[in-house]
């Protein structure tokens, strides 16, 4: 939790500093629908350091529980999805700064505590609490939906190193391992809907 504060705190910071510093119309806030399917909320802020490049920062949070319920071999599971993640990105924009194509590069990093999950299969019989860290190199596309909103899909591949301790997905479990994962694939996938502060 306090951790949680600090970032919130921080991200407030920057939020305020950015509209003193370099002036509102250089600002979109936004949010991605895919991250709210897995009903995590979350918010962004991006930021037009020039003609061609923009910045932006991320923040997700999940502290939900999940009902507990007795799988069909008559395992009692205890799902959960807990997890808070933190990224930033540097853009470079093929035509101007918030249009049309860009390129960029990001990194991330959070904590998370996640099992029994049925349709995810290695969620499914166990859970997965630790931290993790990566970067990854990304393609995306934004269309202006009038002079206020936007909407921008984005695609990106990367490398995240993940420490982790493993238990089984039932309450109260007893640790199995502790081991890390290097993990190379997909890093980012994003449809968001942007609404620019003129």
């Amino acid at each position: 939790m306090k951790h949680l504060r600090l970032l919130s705190l921080i991200t407030t910071l920057f939020i305020i500093g950015s509209l003193y510093e370099v002036g509102a119309q250089n600002l979109g806030v936004k949010t991605n629908l895919i991250y709210w399917s897995t009903t995590t909320p979350n918010f962004g802020i991006e930021l037009k350091a020039s003609d061609r490049y923009t910045l932006s920062a991320s923040l997700g949070y999940n502290a939900f529980d999940y009902p507990n319920y007795t799988s069909s071999n008559g395992e009692w599971r205890n799902p959960k999805l807990h997890h808070w993640l933190v990224a930033a990105e540097c853009k470079y924009w093929l035509c101007r700064s918030f249009e049309r194509h860009y390129l960029s590069l990001s990194t991330m990093g959070g904590r998370y505590n996640a099992g029994g999950i049925p349709f995810i299969s290695f969620l499914n019989h166990h859970r997965y609490e630790g931290w993790g860290v990566g970067a990854g190199l990304n393609y995306g596309y934004q269309w202006p939906l009038g002079s206020r909103w936007g909407i921008e899909t984005s695609f990106g591949v990367g490398y995240m190193f993940l420490a982790y301790d493993k238990f089984k997905s039932k309450p109260c479990s007893v640790l199995e391992k502790h081991s890390a994962y290097h993990y190379i694939g997909i890093t980012k996938l994003s449809v968001s809907f942007i609404y620019y502060i003129h």
